[in-house]
């Protein structure tokens, strides 16, 4: 699914199924660090028009995602607590490189990845998930990440030569994908 070199591991579909209040907040948890990536972008970027008004647009929609998890949360007598650390966005920042213009090529890049893994993790929800309020809701989602994931490759393409950011977004594909192959499986989103 959008390029992903690497399928989520069947145990994953287990583990969040079977804990969809962790699943919950952490999924609250992410769709707050997506709107900061985005702000994030802005800040560094502030002179790409192009990536201020695509951000604005990925803010506010990950804001309204944010806040469609907190109903979900709230509805099932849960609370938002604070943020269980996984390894996954952490280590595929790791390959950000740390100079411009590459870091803004690597940015952008890993931001349509991280998209990418949401998109193929809320379709395996959306079909796997025993509650049909939260299947319907993944299902929601998928167009919307999509979209990101289109986004932040359109503007890759926009700033750097087209076989750069493939040759690029194949390496961080691969890089990302040994993430995957090693996480816990656990009940967050990209656990």
């Amino acid at each position: 699914m959008l390029g992903l070199k690497a399928d989520t591991n069947p145990a994953w579909i287990t583990a969040a199924c079977a804990n969809t209040a962790a699943l919950l907040i952490d999924h609250a948890h992410c769709e707050r660090k997506a709107a900061a990536f985005a702000m994030t972008l802005m800040q560094r970027y502030p002179t790409c028009m192009d990536v201020v008004k695509e951000m604005i647009a990925i803010v506010q929609e990950e804001t309204e995602h944010f806040a469609l998890v907190f109903e979900y949360i709230q509805q099932r007598g849960l609370t938002l607590r604070h943020e269980t650390k996984g390894v996954y966005a952490r280590r595929l920042h790791e390959a950000i490189r740390t100079a411009d213009p590459e870091r803004m090529l690597d940015m952008l890049l890993t931001g349509a990845i991280i998209e990418a893994r949401s998109c193929e993790r809320f379709s395996l929800l959306a079909k796997h998930i025993a509650d049909p309020q939260l299947a319907l809701f993944y299902e929601s989602l998928l167009a919307s990440e999509a979209g990101h994931y289109a986004t932040y490759t359109t503007i890759a393409r926009n700033h750097f030569p087209a076989r750069e950011v493939k040759r690029r977004l194949t390496e961080l594909l691969e890089y990302e994908a040994d993430i995957v192959r090693s996480l816990p499986n656990i009940a967050l989103m990209h656990g």
